[in-house]
């Protein structure tokens, strides 16, 4: 393969059209065309681009090294399927598939045609959560984990509930960061008249084998948009903005005494505290995630987000499905029609 890329994005929706427009900024990448069912919308992205409208899938295999598969949810494994089985490097959008059947054959397929596969869970490449990753080193044990992931409805997704839609992105996270397995998951969901079923606003409370907690919260009836993440570890509390790409680190510490014993006990308490704010260059996730994307292809780094992190994620989704007494597959019932 030469240093240049060529690349084509499967499915000219919202999220593949950002793709097809960050790879045509990037170095060392070709972008050749694009291809979507619908060909009205394929041929308008290809002219805003300046690229081929490409007519079917083996069409894009016979000119591509690699591409985005931006396709909805439901059809990820078979799209998936047929450019890992040739060959063809995949970013395949989150979630990675609709069932672990699918998930395992994309994950087989990959490996069995020594091809790159790397799931788009995006907040990976937020600048704030790899400082977070460097911060929860092995000196610092996680003792607990808040989510929240909640904005106002959208028709951007309707193939997913809302636990796959965005939940899914901060469960990514969280097991990534305490790396523990899970002993035992809780859940509910808000009924209303707009969500008679709760799949709009689901909470979630997982415990680990370490002992470690976490509490997630993801919603689509709530009207302002919030992305958080704080952690309580055994030295610090630390709250993460997903939004603004920022860290505070809230440290309380206690007055130094030369002689412990003349101190009386009620002023064994922490008498100061302190709150750092750390700098972080912010910079844009999609960029970052489409950059490592090519780099792997060119065999410069390995998947941060594999298939099986993906697989491990949705486990716990689908999880938190079954508690909820619902399940993610009459989304994909309805988006298959």
């Amino acid at each position: 393969m030469s240093n240049t890329v060529k690349v084509a994005v499967i499915g000219a929706g919202m999220m593949g059209k950002n793709h097809l427009k960050t790879y045509k900024s990037m170095p060392g990448v070709e972008l050749v065309g694009v291809y979507d069912i619908f060909p009205d919308a394929c041929k308008a992205a290809a002219e805003t681009f300046g690229i081929k409208a490409f007519a079917s899938l083996q069409e894009v295999v016979d000119n591509v090294d690699a591409v985005s598969v931006v396709t909805t949810s439901v059809t990820h494994c078979e799209v998936g399927l047929f450019f890992l089985n040739r060959g063809i490097h995949c970013l395949i959008e989150k979630p990675l598939a609709a069932t672990e059947e699918e998930c395992r054959k994309l994950i087989k397929a990959a490996a069995d045609h020594n091809a790159t596969l790397l799931v788009g869970h995006i907040e990976q490449f937020n600048p704030a959560v790899e400082q977070m990753h460097k911060l929860l080193s092995d000196t610092s044990k996680i003792r607990s984990l808040t989510a929240q992931r909640m904005s106002a409805a959208s028709g951007r997704i309707t193939d997913v509930d809302v636990s796959m839609d965005l939940m899914i992105h901060d469960m990514e996270i969280i097991l990534s960061l305490v790396k523990s397995p899970i002993a035992n998951v809780q859940a509910a969901s808000v009924k209303t008249k707009d969500s008679p079923m709760g799949k709009d606003y689901i909470t979630a409370l997982l415990q680990f084998e370490n002992g470690a907690t976490a509490n997630l919260t993801a919603s689509r009836i709530t009207q302002a948009r919030v992305r958080t993440l704080t952690v309580t570890t055994d030295t610090n509390y630390i709250d993460m903005d997903f939004i603004s790409q920022s860290i505070n680190v809230h440290t309380q510490g206690r007055m130094p005494y030369v002689n412990q014993e003349e101190i009386p006990d009620w002023m064994h308490y922490g008498l100061k505290g302190s709150v750092e704010q750390l700098f972080i260059p912010t910079n844009q996730p999609l960029t970052a995630e489409l950059t490592h994307f090519i780099n792997c292809v060119n065999g410069k780094e390995t998947p941060r987000i594999t298939g099986q992190n993906a697989l491990d994620a949705l486990r716990v989704i689908w999880e938190i499905q079954d508690k909820l007494g619902f399940s993610n597959n009459e989304y994909m019932s309805l988006a298959a029609e």
